[in-house]
């Protein structure tokens, strides 16, 4: 079976015509076939002005049999409806060049060729029943108005069918960067010069024309530019071990297919792992492990125990002073008994008064933390002006001004602190004074002063403090979780899906899973901050506090962020947690793959659990999505919906026949299949397709046959 190349020309000269068609364009069988393989094109359209000579079609399709194929054609003057002329190229099918030569007589019969415009109504209803295609000039002269363009495709109905016919290279690159249709022919004026006219090249080899508007239904562009070329990789199969081949992948569809046991996996994965090996981002999903991969998903592995997503202090400090409490000790009530045994013991010591007075406790001074942060605030704000360079956004005299009022800020929120600092360390040497008389004239009277203080209101003070310090850790623990949502995917009659990341501190309906100490150790902790805040003022908080610090100190809680819970859940649009089918969890996890931002997707058995319909309305727009944007995508499958309606570029199959495996390399553009190691070998794409997909052409057209009498 012959394989045609890529250079095209459909819209080519033989005959002049009309007046204002050369000589140059009569030529003979013999100069035909000799221009043909000058210009190496590989099919050629005849599409003379208003007629269709099939005698000569037939000789110079003969002429050329060997080496181009030829298909049926007429260029035909159109009655614009702004009144203006265009031209319409029509070629058919060959195979129905006869019937499509009796048409194009039927349009011209009694009609002055020089002169006679059609509408385009009347040459579709003549010519479209021959299988044709539609080249309108499009940017060229005369060419087609925006307004017939659109009629044009109305009548036509399939856009697929229809190409525009630009002047020149050039623009035939910008149209088809923006994935118009359209194409370049030769409009030979000389055949002297043939081989110097412009031509179009397809993207990808075709034998017929069936194939050729195969690849235009798959492509809306179906001539190669620089910029729409196809890349290609050449990558390295290894289905088993010692067993290594090359393969041409396309940025396209990839399909392997073949029989169970072939290998299809294994050279996916090879595939897959040389592409990753060459710095490309992959993405890769395989239907068996499905299950697996859904329950990977849903690990909290990923998510960072933060805690400000609840607005959470992580009470680190406060832990720490809990867990290195003490109290203040009261004063002993003998401390007392001794100074009233001994006051009147030394009548020296009598007249010292001090000695029976206590300390001043400590100043009030509320705003003093207030003044501190405020003076280093103040302080990094003119550091860090320095550092950003201000005079890039203000003037060097505006930044001066600025420097002056934060120091003086800075200078006036320092007296302030000065003024407390003062106070502070005032009553605490007035303290120590007392302290310090009181023992020098108790040891040089041999008697005990009055006790400075009872040290119960320091007690308490620190027993309140304490208190605060459970209240901020237990406030802290009883906040509302925090929920984030990832989209996933979508199902049929269940919309869009989520995964929900929720962040919540321990609670009641909290799972072993969302930590990483054991919850049983960490309800316990909870269970006696609660205890300790609850026997604040009891005489068995020391006890509750040495259990609760051991117990922190073996499970190594030094804050907050050991109580933040993880997890994950699939949820609907509206929150309400759901729990997808096997099947679904397939159809959730490709379409995340796929969603994914990379430059490869390798996809083994996707079909697993999933039904053709879905494949079909779904997963398989989804892989021509990716396609048009160039991206590879390599599947191996069974499923006839995803290995032949994505009309892959290229299509490998596997064949084990007698303990010997064989590769053939093809694609349904020019139906062939040849084995990589011996090119004599040839296989037809349809042929075992049918056979491979759809259990052979007897059943294929068994279930067809039940289908239509069904719907009839």
């Amino acid at each position: 079976m012959e394989v045609f190349l890529v250079k095209i020309d459909l819209h080519c000269h033989t005959k002049q015509m009309k007046s204002g068609d050369g000589m140059g364009r009569n030529v003979t069988p013999d100069i035909f076939r000799e221009k043909i393989m000058d210009a190496d094109v590989k099919i050629v359209a005849i599409t003379n002005h208003n007629a269709f000579d099939y005698g000569q079609y037939i000789l110079l399709k003969d002429k050329v049999r060997d080496v181009c194929a030829v298909w049926p054609g007429v260029e035909i003057d159109i009655q614009g409806s702004d009144k203006r002329k265009f031209h319409l190229i029509v070629v058919a099918n060959p195979d129905n060049a006869e019937g499509f030569a009796s048409g194009v007589n039927r349009l011209f019969d009694g009609r002055n060729l020089e002169t006679c415009k059609l509408s385009i109504q009347e040459v579709f209803d003549e010519l479209h029943i021959y299988d044709v295609i539609y080249i309108p000039h499009f940017h060229k002269t005369p060419g087609i108005s925006e307004e017939d363009r659109q009629t044009l495709q109305k009548i036509v109905g399939d856009s697929s069918r229809i190409f525009g016919e630009t002047a020149d290279h050039r623009s035939l690159g910008v149209f088809a960067n923006h994935d118009v249709s359209v194409l370049i022919g030769s409009d030979v004026k000389d055949w002297g010069h043939y081989e110097e006219c412009t031509f179009a090249e397809l993207r990808l080899p075709v034998e017929n024309f069936a194939q050729f508007c195969l690849l235009a239904k798959r492509d809306t562009v179906v001539v190669d530019t620089l910029r729409n070329k196809k890349q290609t990789y050449e990558l390295t199969a290894t289905p088993y071990k010692n067993v290594r081949f090359p393969l041409k992948i396309f940025a396209d569809v990839n399909i392997i297919f073949g029989q169970k046991g072939t290998g299809k996996s294994e050279i996916l994965q090879s595939l897959y792992l040389d592409m990753l090996g060459r710095g490309i981002s992959c993405e890769k999903y395989t239907g068996s492990e499905k299950d697996e991969n859904f329950e990977e998903l849903l690990k909290n592995g990923d998510m960072e125990r933060d805690l400000s997503k609840l607005g959470v202090e992580d009470c680190e400090e406060e832990f720490s002073a809990i867990l290195a409490w003490n109290d203040v000790t009261p004063t002993l009530f003998s401390n007392y008994c001794n100074w009233y045994s001994t006051k009147d013991n030394n009548a020296n010591k009598s007249r010292m008064r001090i000695t029976e007075t206590v300390n001043l406790g400590n100043p009030n001074l509320p705003n003093f933390s207030i003044h501190c942060q405020d003076y280093k605030n103040i302080k990094y704000a003119i550091d860090r002006i320095g550092e950003i360079n201000a005079q890039k956004y203000i003037s060097s005299e505006n930044v001066a001004s600025l420097l002056a009022l934060l120091t003086l800020l800075n200078d006036s929120i320092g007296e302030c602190l000065k003024a407390d600092v003062l106070e502070k360390y005032a009553y605490q040497l007035t303290n120590y004074s007392i302290e310090h008389i009181k023992l020098h004239a108790d040891k040089n009277s041999d008697t005990v002063s009055k006790p400075s203080s009872t040290g119960f209101r320091d007690f308490a003070l620190g027993r309140i403090k304490l208190q605060k310090l459970f209240d901020a850790i237990l406030t802290n623990l009883a906040l509302p979780e925090h929920n984030e949502r990832d989209f996933l995917g979508e199902l049929d009659g269940k919309g869009k899906i989520y995964i929900n990341k929720r962040f919540r501190m321990l609670c009641g309906p909290s799972k072993t899973a969302e930590f990483k100490q054991g919850i049983t150790g960490l309800r316990e902790v909870v269970d006696l901050l609660k205890k300790a805040r609850d026997e604040i003022f009891n005489v068995d908080l020391p006890t509750t506090l040495a259990l609760l610090t051991e117990k922190c100190t073996e499970l190594k809680i030094a804050s907050l962020k050991t109580f933040l819970g993880l997890s994950k859940q699939i949820i609907l649009e509206s929150g309400d947690e759901y729990k997808p089918s096997n099947g679904e969890k397939g159809i959730l996890l490709l379409q995340q793959k796929l969603g994914k931002d990379a430059d490869a997707y390798f996809l083994d058995e996707p079909e697993l659990g999933m039904g053709n319909s879905y494949i079909d309305s779904n997963i398989r727009p989804l892989i021509m999505s990716l396609a048009k944007r160039h991206k590879v995508v390599v599947v191996a499958t069974h499923n006839a919906n995803i290995a032949v309606r994505t009309l892959p570029y290229t299509s490998i199959f596997r064949v084990h026949q007698n303990g010997v495996y064989t590769t053939y390399v093809g694609n349904p553009f020019n139906d062939l299949l040849v084995n990589i190691e011996d090119e004599q070998d040839i296989r037809s794409w349809t042929t075992e397709s049918m056979h491979t997909l759809e259990g052979g052409k007897e059943a294929f057209y068994e279930r067809k046959s039940i289908y239509e009498s069904k719907s009839n």
